[in-house]
């Protein structure tokens, strides 16, 4: 009787696996993918209509696991563009970590996503009494304020520092929480401190390309008496940034769920944030209006004051006090 099964069994799989197979489609890039757009009910019901013969839902997932089939979301790996200068930025920020003492501080800086306040729906779950009733659609109007949440992420001690804009994100912007940071806790921290070495990515308000980032983090290394080496993330590589795995995910699930209805209380909800290895956050609101369409000549910018890095000029270089 239990050969008799045995035999049964391994008919059944058999034919399950031609009728996956039959139903599989491949990746244009990479013979070696496949994937099955229907789901585990859906091939068991196809699969009893051709052959007649009844299986589970369990069953077609275990075999799909067999097959060397998981349950996966899409992955965004597939970079949409290519900097020349890539490994060789990489490099340079890797050998600066590296040699930069103790007493410099390591500070890894972004503006996480801009969040609207008001009764409207934010992805995420939270444990309710009620269910909380948000608008059906997330319309300007409706919404009483804007949420800038700028960061700054300290490497060596493990600690962030958010500022809670209320309207854009410019030069300005960025640079006030700098000074901000510095003049409450990294002067501090670091009271020997003659450089400071800022990561950031290549794009937004600290943009590369920008001569207002460049005159404003001039007027600020003036401003604290200390020198600033800045290393941009090359383009399409901003994943990379530490602040955007080391910070931003957790801030994420603090905050999913609820509805921004204060900035007081996007602000309690930030300073909750921790993980086991020990983050500590600090928050302010920032309240202070940052106008846009500032134009900036190059003629403003100090280029005497500014030292490129030999390999990467673009991407690496020192802005001296």
């Amino acid at each position: 009787m239990g050969g008799k099964n045995f035999v049964q069994h391994l008919e059944v799989s058999e034919l399950l696996s031609a009728f996956i197979t039959e139903h599989r489609a491949g990746s244009p890039t990479d013979e070696r993918i496949y994937w099955i757009h229907l789901k585990p009910r859906e091939i068991a019901q196809g699969f009893s209509e051709r052959h007649d013969i009844l299986i589970s839902n369990g069953l077609v997932k275990r075999h799909l696991q067999v097959m060397g089939y998981k349950y996966r979301k899409l992955s965004k790996q597939l970079a949409t563009g290519q900097c020349a200068d890539r490994q060789a930025q990489f490099r340079v920020i890797f050998t600066l970590i590296a040699v930069m003492s103790m007493q410099t501080p390591i500070i890894s800086m972004d503006c996480k996503k801009k969040e609207r306040l008001g009764n409207l729906y934010r992805a995420g779950k939270c444990y309710t009494q009620q269910p909380i009733k948000v608008y059906d659609h997330d319309y300007h109007y409706l919404s009483e304020g804007s949420v800038v949440p700028h960061g700054i992420y300290d490497l060596q001690r493990n600690e962030a520092y958010l500022s809670i804009g209320t309207n854009h994100e410019t030069a300005g912007f960025i640079t006030d929480n700098l000074y901000w940071w510095w003049t409450e806790f990294g002067i501090h921290h670091y009271p020997l401190a003659r450089t400071i070495l800022i990561l950031c990515d290549a794009g937004g308000a600290n943009s590369y390309r920008h001569h207002a980032f460049k005159k404003q983090m001039l007027l600020l290394s003036q401003q604290i008496g200390v020198d600033l080496v800045i290393c941009h993330y090359p383009p399409y590589a901003s994943k990379h940034n530490p602040i955007e795995h080391r910070l931003f995910p957790h801030l994420h699930r603090a905050m999913e769920g609820v509805v921004f209805t204060s900035y007081q209380l996007v602000q309690e909800l930030m300073e909750k944030t921790t993980t086991s290895t020990g983050l500590k956050v600090n928050v302010r609101i920032n309240d202070h209006y940052y106008p846009t369409g500032i134009k900036t000549t190059p003629q403003e910018v100090n280029s005497q004051r500014i030292q490129p890095h030999p390999a990467v000029p673009h991407l690496s270089y020192r802005i001296c006090a």
